[in-house]
């Protein structure tokens, strides 16, 4: 009698967790990452030991109902199927060389588990160990990753690509987490929505956010390098003294899409993701409006076109 418990169910079963693991992460949703990764790891797991033999989820201590029918012995399972748990499939993976010791990985089970508090990490910090893990069983089972990530190889891919530095990688990774929110969230609605919904939050021009005596923000529309939709502001600001009477030379400090969520913070991520940290605008691509106090982005707007923010400290 063949057991209920199965390599293809531990297998699907530990690729619909890892699908569910990594939209959580996209969405931000941490503590749902954590506890779906960790179920998805357990299953894989279990899959490995179930491809040596199925006798190999059960305890060794307890009555042996489970173990006798994982063995073929009984054709009834138990009333309660009750096998090994993740850390215990782990344990055995890493003495049969299949998986190396990792306080990483030990963690994240521990997440999983409740024995440890989310407070003291983020799944940010667990992202890596979670598809490094599956992998490393998926290439020990001579399963295809693509196959098994689907949607998210290239996500994968990216965490594992040890070509990029940090900020290029979290960059990269914030990519693919934008295109699958767009995909999530428009994909069902009829052709043309995006676009349509892109020109409805759009602002066209440059944007006066805010102003103070020694710096000036603003905002323009840009595509999102994620999504790829006209609904991204970049986020800008000038100093008095880059500040030009016809132009003005502006920093890109960030930017934040409407529609997918993608966003970067900082020169490093603005150059990583392909942007250039400074650009230049005319005086007169202002669009002298000010998103809490209209009067004094006209008050703004008269100093630029007067000279520039170096009449900041003489007009204020």
């Amino acid at each position: 009698m063949a057991s209920t418990v199965t390599f293809d169910e531990l297998c699907e079963g530990a690729r619909n967790f890892a699908h569910l693991a990594l939209g959580a992460h996209a969405e931000g949703q941490m503590d749902v990452f954590l506890l779906e990764a960790g179920v998805s790891v357990e299953r894989l797991a279990k899959a490995v030991l179930v491809r040596v033999h199925p006798t190999l989820l059960s305890e060794v201590k307890g009555n042996d109902d489970m173990l006798l029918h994982l063995a073929g012995a009984t054709p009834i399972p138990p009333r309660r199927l009750h096998t090994i748990g993740a850390g215990t499939a782990i344990a055995r993976l890493r003495k049969m060389g299949v998986l190396p010791r990792s306080e990483e990985l030990d963690g994240l089970i521990e997440l999983r588990n409740g024995v440890a508090h989310l407070g003291a990490s983020t799944g940010d910090d667990y992202l890596g160990i979670f598809v490094d893990t599956i992998c490393l069983l998926l290439d020990h089972l001579d399963h295809d990753r693509t196959e098994f990530w689907g949607t998210w190889s290239e996500l994968a891919q990216v965490t594992l690509d040890n070509r990029f530095d940090l900020v290029q990688k979290a960059v990269r990774l914030r990519v693919s987490q934008g295109r699958f929110r767009l995909e999530a969230r428009f994909g069902a609605l009829p052709e043309g929505t995006v676009e349509s919904i892109a020109k409805a939050i759009g602002e066209a021009g440059l944007v006066i956010t805010d102003f103070n005596r020694t710096r000036a923000r603003f905002r323009m529309l840009t595509r999102c390098p994620a999504c790829g939709a006209e609904a991204a502001a970049l986020l800008l600001s000038a100093e008095p003294q880059t500040t030009l009477l016809y132009e003005m030379e502006l920093t890109t400090e960030g930017l934040q899409c409407g529609l997918c969520g993608f966003h970067l913070t900082g020169e490093e991520e603005v150059t990583a993701a392909g942007l250039s940290p400074t650009m230049r605008c005319k005086v007169e691509d202002l669009t002298g409006t000010l998103d809490d106090d209209p009067l004094a982005a006209g008050e703004l707007f008269t100093v630029l076109n007067s000279g520039g923010l170096k009449w900041f400290d003489e007009s204020f």
